[in-house]
């Protein structure tokens, strides 16, 4: 991912962002944005140049859709085919409250696989979606989804009903994504047409439900999921290393670990 040079942009969100420079410096490969509003969007996170950099945080009291306050814990970019073709920028954010239970899990399969790192535990294929799996039933996230490019909503639904679907999970539990995939492309049903760049797609989680929301010149909630396997695939897709849907993400996700425990 590019960095930027520019040392101000105005941007306009509908969440406000976290202040925590040096902390979020240490775990972002993207560099910090500033700007020169002192309302909104006073630090975001550059995913890729083509869009709009990503708050830092999202707050329970901007967007009611989460539980609670969410801090920005990784960023990458979605790309497919073998030229690497760019698709989206992804943001994963946890709920600060529950952020603790990250690093705690992860201690724990330290004890268990003696001798092994935070590295080796999230690079290996197999352990790897077990931890992550066992994390996203224990903290709330969000995943936010935003096209380098436009595209429409029958893309954004079929990318993920096709991965969610392809997924070593959904071998294991076939019904319950089955069901899972069903609600979600209900979801998506009523919603046609167009997603320009740098709109974005908001798939949240309360380690039980998923909803889904749009946000384009406004926030739209789409629907909501009550298959808790689906919040549980999904993580796993991004963050496991066993074909992760970003390997930029994954790898962030492995620095901000390691940093936590």
């Amino acid at each position: 991912m590019g960095m930027r040079s520019a040392p101000f942009v105005s941007r306009k969100s509908l969440f406000t962002t976290s202040s925590a420079v040096g902390a979020a410096a240490t775990v972002f490969t993207g560099s910090l944005i500033f700007n020169d509003k002192s309302v909104r969007s006073l630090e975001g996170v550059d995913v890729d140049s083509s869009i709009d950099p990503f708050p830092t945080a999202v707050t329970q009291k901007e967007n009611k859709l989460i539980g609670s306050d969410h801090k920005l814990v990784a960023t990458g970019v979605r790309s497919v085919t073998f030229i690497s073709f760019k698709v989206y920028g992804v943001g994963l954010y946890v709920a600060t409250k529950d952020e603790g239970k990250i690093a705690s899990t992860v201690k724990e399969y330290l004890q268990k696989h003696e001798g092994k790192s935070v590295a080796d535990l999230l690079n290996d294929k197999e352990i790897s979606q077990q931890l992550v799996d066992d994390i996203a039933q224990k903290v709330p996230y969000a995943v936010r989804i935003t096209p380098v490019r436009n595209t429409d909503f029958g893309h954004l639904r079929d990318g993920l009903t096709k991965s969610i679907l392809a997924s070593p999970m959904a071998k294991t539990i076939k019904q319950e994504v089955g069901e899972g995939v069903e609600q979600l492309r209900q979801v998506f049903l009523g919603f046609k047409g167009s997603v320009p760049k740098n709109h974005t797609l908001w798939v949240i989680s309360d380690t039980k439900n998923v909803s889904v929301s749009y946000e384009g010149k406004k926030l739209t909630e789409m629907g909501v999921i009550n298959e808790p396997s689906i919040a549980r695939v999904l993580l796993v897709l991004y963050l496991s290393n066993a074909k992760p849907l970003s390997e930029s993400l994954r790898k962030n996700f492995v620095s901000y670990v390691e940093g936590q425990v």
